[in-house]
């Protein structure tokens, strides 16, 4: 059975072969971009950019007109959880290189308050944890893993997508944290769990806000929050490391990122347990 998914506010469009589970959960998985899944007959005016087939030795990707996720030749994946994050993963890709103005920053971001206050980081920094604990007390995610720019305004862009988690959670999570995550689970398998979090609590496709502080993120063993102000250059010198686009001259990149350091208030938090860290920003934020 073939199935076409269509992400309804670009017009791109993948077909799916033999890949139920995959069409029933990514729909979970993108916030706001309007993804429908149907036959071929009924999509027939959306040209697919890829075509995915379970074989016996996994899924398989045949490109048409647009890349594909990184490894796939050489080890393709196993499980219907590693395609749909790898689709995510993709269409973000895409979505960049239809949008060159863009800059994108490895990083989360949740508001807080008047703003957005980003985590500029990736993975195993601890930011999608921290992230879904202030998720449990209310506050709005726009970003676990990777936050677009805006050119003006300093302003912070939802790309759409639910927070995903590695699994298993860290021990210390806190119950109340683990009945909220089993109480908004969406797709889980394999190592990776994405939170379905329900509007207005998650930030749709190209929502905007105004990043008023960058955080940076250290985990200790032990301990209180705390908060400490860094500088201008610290905070540049991260967000230059964090930022994945490389087709913007590098001069506009550095103005451009110099420009959101220097107007925002700059933190490092050190912290050991991340529902303490989420009630401490929200004391100190909202």
């Amino acid at each position: 059975m073939i199935q076409r998914v269509v992400f309804g506010k670009t017009g791109w469009a993948i077909d799916l072969v033999g890949c139920g589970e995959i069409a029933a959960g990514l729909p979970s998985v993108f916030v706001g971009w309007d993804v429908r899944i149907g036959t071929l007959r009924e999509f027939r005016d959306h040209k697919p950019r890829a075509k995915v087939t379970r074989q016996k030795d996994g899924w398989h990707w045949r490109e048409i007109g647009a890349a594909k996720p990184r490894h796939w030749d050489r080890t393709p994946p196993k499980s219907a959880m590693r395609v749909m994050t790898d689709i995510h993963d993709v269409a973000i890709y895409w979505y960049l290189d239809e949008n060159p103005h863009l800059l994108c920053l490895h990083g989360g971001a949740v508001k807080i308050g008047k703003g957005l206050i980003c985590f500029p980081a990736r993975g195993f920094s601890g930011k999608s944890t921290l992230i879904a604990n202030l998720a449990s007390l209310g506050h709005k995610v726009f970003s676990d893993d990777v936050l677009a720019l805006e050119v003006r305004g300093n302003r912070g862009m939802s790309l759409g997508f639910m927070p995903r988690l590695r699994t298993p959670l860290p021990p210390n999570t806190a119950p109340s944290v683990l009945a909220y995550i089993k109480d908004n689970c969406g797709p889980v398998s394999h190592g990776w769990l994405y939170l379905k979090l329900k509007r207005p609590q998650i930030a749709a496709f190209n929502q905007s806000a105004k990043i008023t502080t960058f955080m940076m993120l250290e985990r200790v063993v032990e301990g209180a929050p705390a908060l400490e102000e860094v500088n201008t250059a610290t905070v540049l010198k991260n967000l230059i490391a964090e930022n994945i686009i490389r087709k913007i001259p590098m001069p506009e990149i550095f103005d451009r990122l110099h420009g959101l350091a220097s107007s925002s208030q700059r933190y490092r938090l050190r912290y050991s347990n991340a529902l303490e860290a989420a009630e401490f920003l929200a004391r100190q934020f909202a």
